[in-house]
């Protein structure tokens, strides 16, 4: 219990303070705040500087390459605008060019068509001639037969049917 009431008493026993005691701690307390401030304090505060100043530049370089991605985004659906209506353009010149190459091999063909039934219509009409031509002939010469058979004058009845036979 003494040693309670002793450390209790140097509590309230003040005679170490003084003013050369508050001095010299004070003393000790700036130089241990200039040895603090020289050598942990100021690298720390420049290192946190230049910790900041990394940061902000990634964060620039960030927001560039965000603004350069939406640039080349945009230039890319530009081009790829493009050649979807370069795209369609060829697309309808195909077309347009089958189309016509289509028209005209109808044409050529209905042309041609044209062509094989105007000859096949002339052949036609040259074989119905030759036909009746020799129908003609054929039948002259049956009845001037049977004329000359029944009639036996070959002459006069020639001369009948010769100019009567073109009216058939």
């Amino acid at each position: 219990m003494a040693t309670q009431a002793s450390g209790g008493e140097w509590l309230t026993n003040l005679q170490f303070v003084t003013v050369e005691t508050f001095i010299i701690q004070f003393l000790i307390l700036l130089a241990v705040l200039w040895v603090l401030n020289k050598y942990i304090f100021r690298p720390y505060l420049a290192y946190l500087d230049e910790w900041e100043a990394k940061q902000a530049k990634v964060q620039a370089d960030y927001n560039n390459a965000e603004s350069i991605l939406e640039e080349k985004q945009k230039q890319w659906d530009e081009m790829l605008e493009k050649a979807r209506t370069k795209g369609n353009s060829v697309i309808e010149e195909a077309e347009a060019l089958a189309n016509s190459k289509k028209d005209k091999i109808i044409a050529d063909a209905e042309t041609q068509a044209q062509g094989t039934v105007i000859a096949a219509q002339k052949q036609i009409e040259n074989e119905r001639t030759s036909m009746l031509s020799g129908a003609k002939d054929h039948i002259l010469s049956a009845a001037l037969k049977l004329n000359e058979k029944i009639f036996k004058d070959e002459k006069a009845s020639k001369d009948f049917m010769s100019k009567n036979i073109d009216s058939l």
